[in-house]
């Protein structure tokens, strides 16, 4: 189901290593089997303190920012901890892709991961039937599903948009919390170009969080030059370091 490559959109060619999908393309994994879903819930939620938000959130629909889609790891970890609160808010969860990956490698993420509420056919085949209708029509972009809460009824409502991070990023709404996570900045530098960082703040209001696994220099100082307070943060498991930090409330956008 991915698009015929070419110069502008070239084929990301998928690579198992122990049983773990690897984009060619890029020279990243997906997930790691071991540990990258408390990973992703360290990193993404703990980063954001996405679970007291949902709690205490002001806002009727809390809005969450992907950068990027990939297996649906960090939308399962979320979606797990919002299922598991007793009163959440109602959450939009956006995202992006550029390259949707197939079933089987989508499957992977549940064999690595048993037990835990991902992938079901029902939901596969849906993201499948966007994804076609995308490669048909390139006007028609996106993916959306909706759970909902088993106590208080409230909505959990993911969006997916496929394409480029530049085309895609822009038709996001205002985001309270980012989760920034597209492949290591070295291998995929436009997910974390200063571009897309400018639309990521003029998506964002006064203190709108983001967390990342990253820490790089350049990602501190661009974020920090946009408004954004950054902290440096104890990264997960082998990892030194990561960062964590919200909008300002005098930022201007640039």
């Amino acid at each position: 189901m991915e698009k015929d490559p070419s110069p502008e959109n070239p084929k990301n060619e998928i690579e198992f290593k122990d049983g773990v999908p690897v984009s060619l393309l890029f020279d990243d994994v997906y997930f790691s089997k071991q540990g990258g879903y408390e990973e992703s819930n360290y990193v993404f939620l703990e980063g954001n303190q996405i679970p007291s938000k949902l709690i205490q959130s002001p806002q009727s629909v809390f809005c969450i920012g992907e950068l990027g889609f990939g297996s649906g790891l960090n939308v399962f970890v979320t979606l797990n901890t919002w299922m598991s609160l007793t009163n959440p808010a109602s959450l939009a969860f956006y995202s992006l892709e550029g390259y949707p990956l197939q079933r089987e490698i989508l499957l992977t993420l549940n064999a690595s991961y048993p037990g835990k509420r991902l992938w079901f056919e029902d939901l596969i085949f849906s993201y499948e039937s966007a994804i076609k209708l995308w490669h048909q029509n390139p006007d028609k972009n996106s993916w959306k599903y909706t759970w909902t809460h088993p106590t208080n009824g409230n909505s959990f409502t993911l969006q997916v948009f496929f394409g480029d991070v530049g085309l895609c990023l822009p038709q996001f709404p205002k985001i309270h919390s980012w989760y920034l996570d597209g492949f290591s900045p070295g291998k995929n530098p436009d997910m974390w170009s200063s571009n897309t960082l400018k639309e990521i703040q003029k998506k964002s209001e006064p203190g709108t969080s983001f967390a990342t696994f990253s820490s790089a220099g350049f990602l501190r100082r661009n974020l920090k030059e946009l408004g954004f307070v950054v902290e440096k943060k104890k990264g997960f498991g082998r990892k030194r370091e990561m960062i964590t930090g919200y909008l300002e409330s005098n930022a201007k956008t640039k």
